[in-house]
């Protein structure tokens, strides 16, 4: 498949709108049947299966504490080859605190994408801090 920046960004603006809506199976159905986590923690091969238990229970939890929006904020392609595109990504949780107080926590994210199929697929996603850590220190989450 032919990969454009236009082909990459819809795949995030998508992604960002399937993080904000109510049917997690969408937001798995971008990932591949097999997926490299990676972070501050260290790094794990996911598979679909369990992916498909772990988003929901993070959507749920992200809903409970406050989450009220997810927004791409910046993303810049890097092609690897024919097949495989770079994606790093700057993006927006927007947490409400009640009484009306919002707390915005920035997070950056690199993605490699398989677009070598009809379908634009998460082969590897690495976080580049740790949310929950994050969430703790600002008091979104309880220790």
């Amino acid at each position: 498949m032919e990969t454009s920046l236009n082909v990459i960004e819809q795949f995030f603006r998508n992604f960002e709108r399937q993080s904000n809506g109510s049917n997690p199976d969408e937001l798995f159905a971008q990932f591949g049947d097999a997926v490299m986590v990676a972070g501050p923690d260290g790094s794990r091969v996911v598979r679909a299966s369990d992916l498909a238990v772990a988003l929901p229970k993070r959507k749920e939890l992200f809903n409970r504490i406050g989450c009220r929006s997810t927004r791409l904020l910046s993303m810049q392609e890097t092609r690897i080859d024919q097949r495989y595109v770079m994606a790093e990504t700057q993006w927006c949780l927007t947490f409400e605190r009640g009484e009306g107080r919002i707390d915005d926590i920035h997070v950056g994210s690199t993605f490699i994408l398989d677009c070598g199929t009809d379908e634009v697929k998460i082969v590897f996603y690495l976080t580049h801090q740790d949310i929950m850590k994050i969430l703790r220190e600002r008091g979104i989450l309880p220790s």
